[in-house]
């Protein structure tokens, strides 16, 4: 797919695409701000010194817009 879909319960998805910031919700009030992107896969972008993590398929992220 070219694009993430946000699940906002009965409403439907938003789409979230290549270049797009929002905050992922780590735990224990911790929150990185990042940017999302495609390569191979989907991952994201954080930090001053751009770090790069992959996400997995299938697996579910709390964020918020």
């Amino acid at each position: 797919l070219d694009c993430w879909i946000v699940d906002w319960g009965d409403q439907a998805g938003y789409k979230l695409g290549c270049g797009e910031w929002f905050d992922l919700y780590l735990g224990y009030g911790k929150v990185l701000s990042c940017r999302l992107e495609l390569g191979m896969d989907w991952y994201i972008i954080t930090g001053h010194q751009d770090v790069r993590f992959y996400l997995k398929q299938n697996e579910t992220y709390h964020i918020g817009l």
